[in-house]
């Protein structure tokens, strides 16, 4: 209630000051693939009621126009294939009723392209039925027998991503997969490591979601981490009518993101991973842009593009600085809207309201859910997993809560020390700024570099870049 009164005044004064406001738009490539010399793009789009008529990628300094009409997925009818990866240990029968009213909400709400697979996990993965229709799926789902006496979570997870990456694809269609499951882990004999699935699920093209039921705050931020790092949903069900709600809002989100493809046929790549960034344009007037690392195979190049003539996008804006925090780009377009000076405080409020309102994707249905404990070191910040690629580390510590600061360097009084006479005393720091992570060069006599490329000024992280100092490398997961 307060939100929404807090809405209906931040709208009354701006219509009293005349002034149309809107939020700048954000997109964020949530899956990006290569099939069949395409490559795939699904998109969320947020905070612009403007129609996307424009959209280039840009590779390797190449730039390629959108080949395809970009449409939402309900608009497109694009073909979508779920996963129901279900906990079926002996912990679970209390959650048979949540289950099944997922399993029929989600047949309900799902498009008419899309297909379903029922799988199981306890002491293994199991395809309990594949394809599955709305019709069929909410019986085969109550069917469902919880009788496993350990949980291999991570076996469960990999066995279904190998089951996803088995079946034919249809086109460029989105894969996902939603885990059922309280997240108690019995596991004595596992063999995939939290770790290996986390990496895995970063480079998968398959989106990964989670249901989560029990009281159980540890384990579920535990399973949360590893679907955040997939991009997907983590939601939440304490009984029936919120495990049907989940799975609307799972159907809703999907809906309506974005898909178009970039025709690759003139491109040339041995294969392996590579930054994709895509511009998004109405009309000429730039909204934003989005990057990700995608997965390339080899492709010769020898097939020509289809001739279609390159889009004229406008000049955009700088990238931002650490002092901004901000990843995506508004066009000068965008800007025309914005209020003059005396109000820019009005606006400036109405945004960050309307955005606390409205939300993001994450962690749908889980309000009541305590925090875990607290990861070493216990102080709040975020979190941070480094992992050597090469070189001596010589500090000890693998997992850090960046509040401030983390000194990279020789010396032993840094934060990350390595023993190795190519790296400065105080070669690097690792810091935080509006939410992000930075990392700059402190003057060190050979240089730092993120994914190859020297660092001039202080560049933001993403989880998963390759950092260089002297002759180690190192990645931070975050």
């Amino acid at each position: 209630m307060k939100r929404l009164l807090c809405l209906l005044t931040a709208a009354l004064v701006l219509s009293l000051l005349g002034t149309a406001a809107l939020a700048a738009p954000e997109a964020e490539l949530v899956r990006a693939f290569v099939y069949d010399q395409t490559l795939v793009t699904y998109v969320d789009l947020t905070g612009t009621d403007q129609p996307v008529t424009q959209a280039e990628a840009k590779i390797d300094g190449r730039t390629f126009p959108a080949s395809q009409a970009m449409e939402t997925v309900r608009q497109a009818g694009a073909p979508v294939t779920y996963l129901l990866l279900v906990d079926c240990s002996t912990s679970m029968p209390a959650y048979a009723g949540e289950i099944a009213a997922f399993a029929e909400a989600l047949a309900a709400g799902a498009g008419e392209n899309t297909r379903f697979t029922l799988a199981t996990f306890g002491e293994e993965f199991a395809v309990a039925a594949e394809d599955l229709t709305a019709e069929t799926l909410p019986q085969a789902a109550a069917e469902l027998r919880y009788e496993a006496r350990s949980t291999k979570l991570q076996n469960g997870i990999q066995g279904a991503l190998d089951c996803l990456e088995a079946i034919p694809r249809q086109g460029g269609e989105l894969r996902s997969m939603v885990v059922l499951t309280d997240a108690v882990e019995y596991d004595p004999n596992g063999v995939e490591t939290y770790e290996e699935t986390l990496q895995r699920l970063e480079d998968s093209d398959v989106m990964v979601h989670a249901l989560g039921v029990g009281e159980d705050a540890a384990a579920l931020e535990s399973l949360f981490t590893l679907v955040e790092a997939s991009g997907g949903s983590c939601l939440r069900a304490g009984d029936r009518e919120e495990a049907a709600r989940a799975a609307e809002t799972l159907t809703e989100e999907t809906g309506r993101l974005y898909v178009t493809g970039f025709d690759l046929g003139s491109y040339q790549t041995e294969g392996g991973k590579g930054e994709v960034s895509v511009t998004f344009a109405s009309n000429g007037t730039l909204l934003c842009r989005a990057a990700r690392q995608v997965t390339f195979p080899a492709l010769s190049g020898e097939t020509p593009a289809e001739d279609v003539p390159p889009v004229q996008l406008p000049d955009s804006t700088p990238e931002t600085t650490p002092a901004s925090g901000g990843e995506t780009a508004a066009g000068d377009g965008g800007l025309k809207w914005l209020p003059l000076a005396a109000g820019g405080a009005v606006v400036l409020a109405v945004i960050v309201v309307a955005a606390v309102a409205a939300g993001r994707r994450r962690r749908r249905n889980a309000p009541n859910v305590p925090p875990p404990a607290p990861r070493e070191p216990v102080e709040e910040g975020i979190f941070l997993r480094l992992e050597v690629l090469a070189g001596q580390l010589s500090s000890g510590r693998t997992e850090f809560s960046l509040t401030d600061q983390l000194i990279v360097g020789r010396d032993g009084s840094c934060d990350i020390s390595f023993d190795s006479q190519t790296i400065s005393r105080r070669h690097a720091r690792v810091f935080s700024a509006n939410g992000a992570v930075y990392l700059e060069d402190l003057g060190s006599q050979n240089g730092t570099a993120v994914n190859g490329a020297a660092v001039q000024e202080a560049c933001r992280l993403r989880s998963g870049d390759e950092i260089t100092v002297g002759d180690v490398r190192f990645l931070l997961r975050f």
